[in-house]
């Protein structure tokens, strides 16, 4: 089972959306290349436009970028965010009402990226639950060594991360974790007990590698390098049902669910220039996302 979820071969090639970031600190003796190399490599598979990786002392950072948006431009594959070096990989779908609150005119064409970098600089971490996007970024403190990795609210973009004594690594595609040296990748016997017996308790954190971790949806996760080892601080930002809505009858709530599923959809389409699919599987959900993108 561990060599099946190690060496699957995943095809990307139809999702356009995905690019892969990368980054790690190692404080022993490993190879700093090698480390880069294994993360590069299994977040390749993400990215065709752009490409990138940088190393400051004894931590790096890269990534492989797959333009979904050609009319925002990327500043760089890995952006300045004041001093500190940032990858982040973003889709979002309320630009319209970003770009002000970034001190931006309405016909700005600053990446997604760089208008995400550009909103915690001006309201911090906590602006992130009035953005309507998905996004999953980490930034690099080159004077401090601390790191800060965040995700979107639903955690539709994937942020693996890894730590003990020694060494941080933090991946889109979690077997490029596994392929760092000196990983333990023992494999989670209790996940797979989990899948087997009661699927409504899974932990939206764990997975198949018992010390492999994603970082919590609607969080960010500050990493501060200590004697002992790594210290991770969560700050949830966002949590389902904390804001309920309260309609007078059922034909209420029907209108409301219709306007909610139609909105989505609309500012998803209008987020990408060009052609649009939907992939329809039979189900209701997709039969209706169908429907109203055509």
């Amino acid at each position: 089972f561990r060599l099946f979820a190690v060496n699957i071969d995943i095809d990307r090639s139809g999702d356009e959306s995905l690019s892969g970031i990368f980054g790690f600190t190692r404080r022993d003796d490993g190879s700093l290349a090698d480390t880069m190399g294994g993360l590069s490599y299994w977040n390749r598979i993400y990215g065709r436009d752009g490409t990138a990786s940088e190393q400051i002392g004894s931590s790096g950072l890269g990534c492989h970028v797959e333009h979904f948006a050609e009319a925002f431009p990327y500043g760089g594959p890995i952006l300045d965010h004041r001093g500190s070096r940032a990858v982040v990989d973003a889709l979002l779908y309320n630009r319209d009402e970003l770009l002000p609150m970034a001190g931006l005119s309405p016909d700005s064409t600053v990446s997604d990226e760089e208008l995400l970098l550009l909103l915690i600089d001006r309201r911090g971490f906590e602006i992130l639950e009035q953005v309507n996007g998905d996004f999953a970024g980490a930034m690099l403190d080159p004077v401090t060594g601390d790191w800060t990795l965040f995700r979107d609210h639903l955690g539709v973009r994937p942020l693996y991360y890894y730590h003990d004594r020694e060494l941080f690594a933090f991946s889109t595609d979690v077997r490029g974790i596994v392929a760092v040296p000196g990983v333990d990748s023992s494999f989670n016997a209790m996940q797979l007990y989990k899948y087997i017996t009661r699927l409504d308790i899974l932990s939206q954190c764990n997975t198949d590698f018992e010390h492999i971790h994603c970082i919590h949806p609607g969080s960010w996760c500050r990493i501060h390098g200590t004697a002992e080892g790594f210290e991770l601080t969560e700050h949830i930002y966002w949590l389902p049902r904390r804001k309920k809505i309260r309609l007078k009858n059922d034909d209420a709530y029907r209108q409301e669910l219709r306007r909610l599923i139609t909105d989505a959809v609309h500012r998803r389409c209008d987020a990408v220039p060009g052609l649009l699919g939907g992939e329809l599987s039979g189900g209701l959900d997709s039969s209706i996302i169908d429907i109203l993108v055509n």
